[in-house]
């Protein structure tokens, strides 16, 4: 099949885990959860499955089983911890990839030093708002956070944005994963609110479609190039 069928069968299996989550159809989520990671990996592989060097795919295909493996771990609360561990190599893998095509993209993007102020001043001003409520999970929870605001960092400077667009769709990708993890803390931690199930996962699912459609479209214009 090629990539825009494996696209729409993961807005369908998404939605269904959206529905699935509304319905309280926890059984459901079992199939649903656990199928949305592959079928991105299988878009993948449709799209660029013949693309050298091989390093960019495998870490896109590395981002995309640990985040698997995360989805799977997370559908029981006590596995939180590795939940935790899988997502946070799920970003150094995408922190690899995005880093490889920021050296190897000629003219190198420019820095954009205000933005990297902001990026950590938000991220540092949330950990404050959370520590106290943390506990024991501190340090694992300020690593994690630490790695993800540097995901979006790594972003920002992959792409010289007015000459490629599609890294547009990897910026908002990444700032969706930020706040998708921003839900999950303020909802394990702090206090639940109305909804945060289908806020994260909806912000989660289009976060990991975004990364993937906008690095695609990226590694393909470089074999047009």
């Amino acid at each position: 099949m090629k990539k825009p069928t494996w696209f729409i069968l993961y807005f369908i299996v998404l939605i269904a885990d959206l529905l699935a989550i509304a319905l309280n159809a926890d059984c459901l989520r079992y199939v649903t959860k656990p199928l949305l990671m592959p079928l991105l990996g299988a878009s993948l592989l449709a799209a660029i499955h013949h693309l050298r060097p091989a390093i960019f795919r495998n870490l896109l295909l590395a981002a995309l089983f640990f985040s698997w493996l995360g989805d799977i771990l997370l559908l029981w609360d006590k596995y939180f911890l590795p939940g935790l561990g899988s997502f946070l190599l799920a970003h150094l893998a995408y922190i690899g990839f995005f880093l490889k095509v920021r050296y190897t993209n000629y003219p190198l993007p420019l820095c954009k030093y205000p933005l990297i102020f902001l990026t950590e001043a938000v991220v540092i001003a949330f950990i404050f708002f959370l520590f106290p409520y943390l506990g024991s999970l501190s340090i694992p929870v300020i690593i994690y956070a630490i790695t993800i605001s540097f995901t979006l960092l790594c972003v920002m400077h992959a792409f010289r944005f007015k000459e490629q667009p599609m890294g547009w769709y990897c910026i908002v990708g990444s700032i969706l994963f930020i706040c998708s993890d921003a839900m999950i803390a303020t909802q394990r931690f702090y206090h639940s609110f109305p909804g945060a199930s289908i806020f994260v996962m909806l912000t989660y699912g289009l976060a990991q479609w975004a990364l993937i459609e906008g690095s695609l479209n990226y590694l393909n214009s470089r074999v047009k190039a």
